[in-house]
C-alpha cells in the first residue's frame, strides 16, 4: 500500500505571496500580451467569415440536406420541419 501524496497548504497567509502587491510594469505587462491576445483572436474571427464563406457553406449545407432528404427513390422530402 503506498501512502498518500501529501499537498502543501497554501491558503491564506501560508501562500508565499500573501500581502505582496503586483508591481505597476508587471501590471502593465499583462495588459499588453491581454490586449495583443484578443486583438489577434478578433481579427482572426473577421478574417474567417467572409461572405464568400458564408456562401460556402451554406451550398455545402443544402447539398448534404439534398442528398440525404431529396434524392430517394420516390423523389419525395422526408421530415422537413415546418
Amino acid at each position: 500500500m503506498t501512502e498518500p501524496v501529501k499537498k502543501r497548504d497554501h491558503r491564506g497567509e501560508r501562500n508565499p505571496h500573501y500581502q505582496h502587491s503586483m508591481s505597476q510594469e508587471s501590471r502593465n505587462a499583462i495588459a499588453s500580451s491581454q490586449r495583443a491576445r484578443f486583438f489577434y483572436y478578433k481579427n482572426a474571427v473577421a478574417n474567417m467569415m467572409t461572405e464568400e464563406r458564408v456562401r460556402e457553406i451554406i451550398k455545402e449545407t443544402i447539398d448534404s440536406y439534398m442528398s440525404q432528404n431529396l434524392l430517394k427513390k420516390n423523389n419525395k422530402p422526408n421530415n422537413i420541419p415546418l
